[in-house]
């Protein structure tokens, strides 16, 4: 069963949809906290790292939009619920999952939980597909487990299951060996600092690599590394002058 966190300033709306959440759809959710605020429900978010949380948008102190400066990359689905139809323009631009018009209409609260099941359905497969590829494929190397600050809280890796890393503006992105991105809030400097000088090598200002990735190097005017999945990481100029004798040096250690 899927959680859900309702957000709105109204009791009675808070009410009215928890109601047809819980009695009157044929997609059960669990509602595991309401809030009145968006403050209190950010915190109820990331206490309880709901599936789906439902949203009013015109409230009192911070408005709903304002969710997205504390989540930039939500790991929940977002459905607005608002009575202003003005406001539906600016839910899609955001990239929310969708949004409700008050009062809300049950066969339109349906259709929207009958699709966000299905696409929860389908990354939680592909997250336990991704689990078992990482457990059968991790690379026959060495490697220490290290704590990544996500957005949510924090994961455990083991650096020998890391590809690359590349930068993302003020943070930046650990690319594993299945294929799965993880946006890490530090940025590259401060990952590098983390893991182990004998494995990891910076090509460029915005790339970091695991040395026992890497296929070949190529030199020329635009000069990369080419990983074993056929990845290609760029290589600085000042970099290409000493890349190979470093990456020797380091595998010979």
């Amino acid at each position: 069963m899927y959680s859900a966190v309702i957000i709105d300033d109204e009791d009675d709306a808070i009410q009215v949809l928890a109601e047809l959440l819980s009695n009157f759809t044929s997609f059960k959710l669990k509602i595991t906290g309401t809030a009145k605020k968006l403050t209190d429900g950010i915190q109820l978010i990331k206490q309880l790292n709901p599936d789906i949380v439902f949203l009013d948008i015109d409230m009192p102190g911070k408005n709903g939009m304002e969710i997205y400066n504390y989540f930039s990359e939500p790991n929940f689905k977002i459905i607005f619920v608002t009575a202003y139809q003005q406001y539906a323009v600016e839910a899609v631009n955001h990239d929310a999952f969708g949004y409700l018009l008050k009062p809300v209409n049950f066969l339109d609260l349906q259709s929207l939980l009958q699709r966000a099941v299905k696409q929860l359905n389908k990354e939680q497969k592909q997250s336990e597909l991704e689990d078992k590829l990482h457990a059968f494929y991790t690379a026959n190397i060495e490697g220490k487990n290290i704590i990544l600050d996500i957005e949510s809280g924090f994961l455990v890796e083991n650096t020998r299951n890391i590809e690359y890393c590349y930068a993302n503006q003020a943070y930046c992105v650990v690319v594993l060996h299945t294929g799965k991105e993880i946006t890490v809030s530090k940025p590259l400097k401060a990952l590098q600092e983390l893991l182990p000088e004998s494995q990891f090598y910076r090509t460029h200002k915005s790339y970091l690599v695991n040395i026992f990735y890497i296929r070949k190097f190529a030199k020329g005017n635009e000069s990369y590394v080419l990983l074993k999945n056929g990845t290609k990481i760029p290589v600085s100029t000042r970099t290409s002058s000493i890349i190979s004798k470093e990456i020797k040096n380091m595998l010979i250690d």
